[in-house]
């Protein structure tokens, strides 16, 4: 057996290019993310009083250097960052391992992979759920047309942040609720429609600013608050749905 403390040192050496990744990507609101990474995972190996079974660090080890192989940054930091977590952590918790992995700059690259998709998805929604109240929009790719005035879902319309931060929280309280892996996978699943479904009521309800529909002054404090009433329903509805255990496993 293998104290936790030297184990998480010979990841951190076999990972040195992915430390080096991590730390040349770190800038901006993902530095604040990465900071509160290496403080936690800090934390927990210098508490570490357990040992690790050789095999579990040659299984780490392999993963690390598959990451690597991959040639692809994300998962190179993401397979090190789940090697410190196994190593640093007496036993496997993948509602903190989740959290970890979201806390790495991930947002460029949910940006790039996830924004037109979600786009699509919310301007789906965000159509029918305007025909359901009377209002005859057409859909044209990410574009809703009404009256002759087309409204189009941009980048910020697509809701990745807010689908990161609703992530965020199912891992928080997965953590603190210690949630098995099933209801784990439960929790991250309704989070996720949750979120969609959320992004999709904020976007139905700027509509009725954006298209002159309501004899209101569009001010950009209003769209703000709208988008913050929006997330502030969707935490709430994310932290009652993994609340209520009848919903899960």
């Amino acid at each position: 057996m293998i104290p936790a403390r030297i184990a998480t040192l010979l990841v951190l050496a076999a990972c040195w290019h992915g430390v080096w990744l991590l730390g040349g990507r770190a800038e901006g609101f993902g530095m604040a993310t990465a900071l509160a990474l290496v403080a936690a995972l800090g934390m927990f190996a210098v508490r570490a009083r357990h040992h690790v079974a050789p095999a579990r660090l040659i299984t780490v080890l392999i993963g690390c250097a598959a990451g690597a192989a991959s040639g692809i940054a994300l998962i190179e930091m993401g397979a090190m960052i789940a090697a410190i977590a196994f190593c640093v952590l007496p036993r496997p918790r993948w509602p903190a391992i989740g959290l970890a992995l979201l806390a790495l700059p991930v947002l460029p690259t949910l940006d790039i992979l996830l924004a037109y998709p979600l786009r699509r998805v919310s301007a789906i929604l965000t159509t029918w759920l305007l025909r359901l109240n009377g209002i005859g929009v057409r859909l044209d790719g990410v574009a809703l047309e009404w009256h002759g005035q087309q409204l189009l879902f941009d980048g910020p319309c697509s809701g990745v942040r807010m689908l990161w931060a609703t992530m965020v929280l199912a891992c928080l309280y997965a953590v603190i609720r210690s949630a098995p892996p099933l209801r784990f996978v439960a929790i991250i699943a309704g989070a996720l429609v949750l979120a969609i479904i959320g992004n999709a009521l904020r976007a139905s309800s700027l509509f009725y600013l954006e298209s002159g529909f309501l004899p209101i002054e569009v001010d950009p404090m209003l769209h703000e608050g709208i988008g913050l009433a929006a997330f502030a329903m969707l935490i709430l509805a994310t932290l009652f749905l993994s609340h209520s255990r009848r919903n899960f496993i």
